[in-house]
């Protein structure tokens, strides 16, 4: 069985010239619809694309920013339960004189046992320091004690219920056959509220 080309000849072209035609139109309709209405929803569909593509760019770029204030935020709402729980510490007043005087009289020997002999004898105001909403007053105390007075002393400071802190510490020894046997000179930084401007 052989299997060739069939020959077309110009009568057949001319029988099937409807058809022929009826073709053609409808591959002209087809190129046309497609020109018309599918070329420019194919391009819409890639703008659309590219826009979705930049939203969600965007939206993760929102999402990053968003985690960042949300950390932010929660750092300022610790560092805001920080701040008041060191107010509760800050010393009530702004006159670091009064400062002094009261903290002479917290860390004094009123309450001490008989062994623990504690003698302020002098106590001075330094320096002063203001930052943002409070201010840090450095005092001297000199103390003539012995060292369960000392200890004593310094549990006091470490118990109080204000912000102090042992800045320098400096001890003599000194020969007495009665009573307190060292000098004491201590440097303490304590926070209190900042001074009101009149």
């Amino acid at each position: 069985m052989k299997i060739g080309i069939p020959n077309i000849t110009i009568g057949d072209i001319r029988k099937n010239r409807w058809s022929i035609g009826a073709c053609a139109i409808v591959a002209a309709v087809l190129a046309m619809v497609y020109f018309i209405f599918i070329t420019p929803i194919i391009a819409q569909k890639e703008s659309l694309e590219s826009r979705i593509k930049q939203q969600k760019e965007l939206v993760a770029k929102y999402e990053q920013k968003l985690n960042q204030a949300q950390n932010i935020q929660e750092n300022i709402a610790r560092h805001e339960g920080d701040l008041k729980e060191m107010q509760k510490k800050l010393f009530q007043g702004g006159d670091p004189y009064q400062l002094a005087a009261s903290l002479g009289d917290l860390l004094s020997s009123k309450g001490c046992a008989d062994g623990q002999k504690l003698d302020i004898k002098t106590y001075q105001v330094l320096a002063s320091q203001e930052h943002g909403l409070y201010q840090e007053v450095h005092l001297r105390f000199n103390l003539q004690t012995n060292v369960d007075g000392l200890y004593y002393f310094l549990s006091k400071v470490k118990s109080s219920e204000f912000a102090i802190q042992v800045q320098e510490i400096n001890i003599q020894k000194i020969q007495r056959n009665k009573g307190p046997d060292l000098v004491v000179n201590v440097i303490l930084a304590a926070l209190m509220e900042k001074r009101e401007n009149s």
